[in-house]
């Protein structure tokens, strides 16, 4: 079914999941700080991690880089609703989802399921065009698809996608992308990429999870598919 790795410093809410999870036929493991999280990580297989924001020792952003730093598991975040900020940085630092508490468990476990029935999905590259499952980007033509459908994006966007695209599967730096979209002058203004990946990201939906984020990097644009 998958290995499931809760980290979470409240015992209770931990209890109740892992509980919900083994009902189910799921293998978990169980940590209640940053450094629990980090040892388990790298001792046993694990195909999911259930991550809490505020923990002792590292946060959950940190804890989450560290992770997408090592690894494509998917990573979904656990948050009151008071922490918003950290929720985003989280996000921004590779997490794949979040549940906001109180969450109800068939909740959770829906997007458990989600998750852990995605399989991978290798592109078709060739030197003009890409594609990703349903997503296309062809590079000739300078236009972006998805499933045949012709996703309309400013010629901005256009410009992010198509150099994370001439770099698929390698990181380009901020100001790498910064130079290249609006000019060497612009080098150090990051605020510009957040703002546009953030809306290229929402154009492309659920492929909008191609485009990593690479904590203090830049950006990395994936030639696989989580399903």
């Amino acid at each position: 079914m998958g290995n499931i790795l809760i980290v979470e410093d409240d015992p209770s809410i931990r209890k109740l999941v892992r509980v919900n999870l083994v009902k189910r036929g799921y293998t978990v493991s169980e940590a209640g700080d940053s450094h629990q999280a980090i040892a388990l990580f790298q001792e046993v297989p694990v195909d999911l991690v259930l991550l809490d924001l505020l923990l002792p020792g590292l946060s959950g952003v940190d804890i989450c880089a560290w992770i997408r730093a090592r690894s494509d598991v998917p990573i979904i975040i656990l948050s009151a609703r008071l922490e918003e900020d950290l929720k985003v940085a989280a996000l921004d630092a590779g997490a794949d989802d979040y549940v906001t508490k109180p969450f109800g468990q068939e909740e959770l476990l829906a997007r458990v399921r989600a998750f852990l029935r995605r399989s991978y999905v290798p592109a078709k590259i060739s030197e003009t065009k890409i594609e990703i499952g349903d997503f296309r980007i062809d590079l000739a033509e300078r236009r972006v698809f998805i499933a045949d459908k012709d996703l309309h994006l400013t010629k901005t966007e256009y410009a992010i996608l198509a150099e994370l695209a001439r770099h698929l599967d390698s990181i380009v730096t901020h100001d790498e992308l910064i130079a290249e979209v609006w000019g060497s002058e612009y080098r150090g203004s990051n605020h510009y990429l957040h703002t546009y990946l953030g809306r290229l990201r929402k154009k492309m939906g659920e492929y909008g999870a191609l485009i990593e984020t690479v904590p203090g990097m830049g950006y990395d644009l994936h030639s696989k598919k989580i399903y």
